[in-house]
């Protein structure tokens, strides 16, 4: 963490992001400051390590500010990806970076915020922070979590992060692999409850905006909308849409929306619309068109007929329940293993995928002229998320916040 300190700042000059990163954690102690000083009593703090996870709690805090109107709620990020997207989220009293795990600096946070309970989101084991809610006796809850054995937790050199483990009060686990996992190694505060994204994506479907520029650019047609694309994701589907049948348009929402990414993926598709500058006439004779902004994705599904998820040709795939949320099918690359909805989703029918980009578009290709299995698996898909609803609840019925 040292280290970090001093090789971040001189990243910031050459890096967006490590810009981003640097400048949110200047002087966090004096705003923190200032921010408990007007905000007295007790404060619920959650941490999410980006976006992702923060929808993943999403629906907690939503359900905190319901049942504990008077609680102060705290909300922290690590990642610029998902300060800078939340940090105005009005659902919580304030939104801060996560200060640098060192002992000091986890200390001052937790002597300056004081608060009474503390929720991480899926994973994100900071050993300093751990150790110190341990000390003050702050209960420390981790949601939706998830372990693998490959993890460092479950190594024979696995001693000291263990015993960051033990500094948690609870386990609530996606699913039955992590609660054995944590039993193997003697943690036995584990409650399978769920994954609270299912709830979460049903709370999207429900309140989605409606997007007329998508319902101009898809009647009459089929729409493949491919959500959180990397260019290896979208060099498949350019692949895919030169040889596909009549009657299908292309839907493009890159992850990342800066314009040196806009302008290969226009380039690759030289015909595009651009979400930011299209009308409702243009997009109507369009074949491809191509969200250059951020926040639609998850109403933009419910204009599709099958989904692409990306990613999975990186690090590995982004949010499928988004998708399936609303009954359409959903393909992606190979890179799923780690991701539990994904392989459900799979095993249920209602996803598919391949072992590389030819093998993928040939699956785009068998899809997509086959009507009644777009039928059928959006059904399965929208099945899937409905029985996998009610973590939240289950976590709320076990949190010891009074």
């Amino acid at each position: 963490m040292r280290l970090v300190k001093l090789v971040v700042p001189v990243l910031a000059l050459f890096h967006g992001k490590a810009k981003l990163w640097h400048n949110g954690r200047k002087q966090w102690r004096s705003r923190l400051e200032i921010w408990r000083a007007a905000n007295t009593g007790d404060v619920i703090w959650m941490h999410c390590a980006s976006l992702g996870e923060f929808e993943q709690g999403r629906p907690l805090l939503e359900a905190f500010r319901i049942r504990h109107p008077q609680k102060k709620l705290m909300l922290t990020f690590f990642s610029p990806s998902g300060y800078e997207v939340r940090k105005n989220f009005e659902g919580v009293d304030g939104v801060f970076y996560l200060p640098l795990d060192t002992s000091r600096d986890a200390n001052d946070f937790l002597d300056v915020l004081q608060p009474s309970v503390a929720l991480v989101v899926k994973y994100e084991y900071w050993p300093n922070y751990f150790f110190a809610c341990r000390e003050r006796g702050i209960p420390l809850y981790m949601v939706s979590a998830i372990l693998r054995p490959n993890q460092r937790f479950f190594g024979w050199m696995g001693g000291f992060w263990r015993n960051v483990l033990q500094c948690v009060s609870h386990f609530f686990v996606q699913n039955e692999e992590s609660l054995k996992l944590l039993h193997a190694i003697g943690i036995d505060c584990v409650t399978l409850t769920g994954d609270t994204r299912f709830d979460r994506v049903i709370q999207s479907k429900e309140n989605a905006q409606e997007l007329p520029m998508l319902h101009s650019f898809s009647l009459g047609y089929h729409v493949l909308i491919a959500g959180s694309t990397w260019p290896a994701d979208e060099i498949v589907l350019q692949q895919w849409f030169a040889q596909c049948e009549a009657g299908w348009k292309l839907v493009l929402v890159p992850h990342e929306v800066g314009e040196g990414h806009i302008l290969e993926i226009m380039q690759r598709f030289p015909a595009a619309e651009r979400w930011s500058t299209a009308s409702a006439d243009s997009v109507s004779a369009a074949s491809v068109l191509v969200i250059d902004t951020i926040g639609v994705l998850s109403a933009a599904y419910a204009y599709a007929d099958v989904c692409w998820i990306g990613g999975g040709f990186g690090a590995g795939i982004h949010n499928t329940l988004e998708a399936a949320a609303w009954g359409k099918p959903v393909l992606f690359g190979p890179r799923y293993a780690k991701f539990d909805e994904a392989r459900g989703l799979l095993v249920c029918g209602a996803a598919k995928s391949g072992s590389n980009a030819a093998e993928i578009v040939d699956v785009l290709n068998d899809l997509t002229s086959n009507e009644a299995a777009i039928q059928a698996m959006g059904a399965a898909a929208g099945l899937f998320v409905q029985q996998g609803c009610g973590a939240t609840d289950n976590i709320l019925s076990r949190l010891a916040i009074k």
